[in-house]
């Protein structure tokens, strides 16, 4: 994402600094309330204002942003805990495992009965 920010930015700001240099006059603002007569450049005013918005924008995205971010650490709070508590269900696990190895070593296995056998007491009647 921020490599395609780059690509639409770069020239914006480019565009943005020759339209500056290129309009090197004079301003003049007069501020009725306070008697006041400002010159400014029209490049820096450019400049200015272009940055200010630039800077109240990315502002934005960033408040526009905050309930994703909130989710996120609550996300990976509940992460952690459930981390927590797959290790514990593990180690019970694994002690589990070895508890029902050493059973199955202790009681002898029942031996494999093979397919003939298995196919001949198909076709057998039950003695009840």
């Amino acid at each position: 994402m921020n490599f395609l920010r780059s690509i639409i930015e770069i020239p914006i700001f480019i565009l943005v600094i020759v339209l500056a240099a290129i309009n090197n006059d004079f301003a003049k603002f007069s501020l009725k309330p306070f008697n006041l007569d400002i010159s400014v450049s029209i490049s820096v005013l450019i400049l200015a204002l272009f940055f200010l918005g630039y800077l109240a924008g990315r502002f934005d995205g960033y408040m526009a942003g905050a309930p994703t971010r909130l989710k996120l650490r609550e996300q990976k709070k509940a992460h952690k805990a459930l981390n927590k508590e797959h290790e514990k269900l593990t180690s019970n696990f694994s002690h589990l495992q070895q508890n029902f190895d050493h059973l199955k070593v202790s009681v002898p296995a029942e031996p494999k009965v093979s397919f003939k056998t298995k196919f001949a007491n198909a076709f057998k009647f039950k003695k009840d």
